[in-house]
């Protein structure tokens, strides 16, 4: 089994081998611990752990750390920007876009006439005066318009 055939090591493997590798850039490098950590803003303890495989860096911390090292193209198949997803690539077609059309101000010749007419909510039961049509429509609807405004309490 090749160390590069990642797809059937355990992630902790993979995860030392990052770290080993990290190491080794840092020695080739001639930097103590020390030095790196202070570059990429860790602690030494953390970057101890994370050499030794013991523990394991947030993936904020691995990007300062191959920052500091000069290895943060290694990255670069991860934030690729051929390799988009299947809505930035309908996006970069032209898919979805349509020309809206222009926004105009309202001109005042444009504004409605006022109606003249009294305006009464629909439940207030008031009948216009000049609606006979409509009173003899509804006769037969089992449904009518209260027309009593007493103060009575209704039951």
């Amino acid at each position: 089994m090749s160390n590069y055939d990642l797809a059937v090591q355990s992630d902790q493997a993979v995860l030392a081998q990052i770290a080993a590798q990290c190491r080794r850039q840092r020695l080739d490098q001639n930097m103590t611990q020390q030095q790196l950590a202070d570059r990429a803003g860790l602690g030494v303890a953390t970057l101890r752990r994370f050499e030794s495989g013991e523990g394991n860096l947030s993936l904020l911390n691995l990007v300062a750390l191959l920052r500091a090292l000069g290895q943060l193209d290694r990255l670069t198949a991860l934030v690729s920007s051929t390799d988009s997803s299947p809505m930035a690539r309908l996006r970069d077609q032209g898919a979805g876009v349509y020309d809206a059309p222009a926004r105009q101000r309202a001109r005042p010749d444009a504004i409605a006439e006022p109606d003249d007419a009294p305006w009464q909510w629909a439940d207030d039961g008031v009948v216009e005066e000049n609606d006979e049509e409509a009173d003899e429509k509804s006769e037969g609807n089992s449904l009518s318009l209260s027309t009593n405004h007493s103060q009575e309490p209704r039951e």
